[in-house]
């Protein structure tokens, strides 16, 4: 591991040590976890940008078509009364 200098600002910081008080780790562990956190939603946001640029709307209706045109399983279906918003 490397260690590092960062300006953080001090509500942030004061949530941050708050935070860590409560899990009962380290300052820096929460530190640390939150970068890495950083790192993997920017990484997978360019990772979903790369696989939309490949997509198409005729690939991705070829793909539907081959869903069965079948009733959901019990587990699996809307419950009762269900409104999509707007409707």
């Amino acid at each position: 591991m490397k260690t590092i200098e960062a300006q953080i600002p001090e509500p942030v910081l004061k949530q941050a040590q708050e935070l860590a008080d409560r899990q009962r780790i380290p300052l820096e562990q929460i530190i640390s976890l939150a970068v890495t956190q950083a790192v993997g939603v920017c990484s997978n946001e360019s990772y979903m940008a790369l696989r939309a640029k490949r997509a198409s709307r005729e690939k991705c209706l070829d793909a539907l078509r081959e869903v069965p045109d079948v009733e959901p399983q019990e587990y699996d279906r809307l419950p009762e009364g269900y409104q999509r918003l707007g409707s």
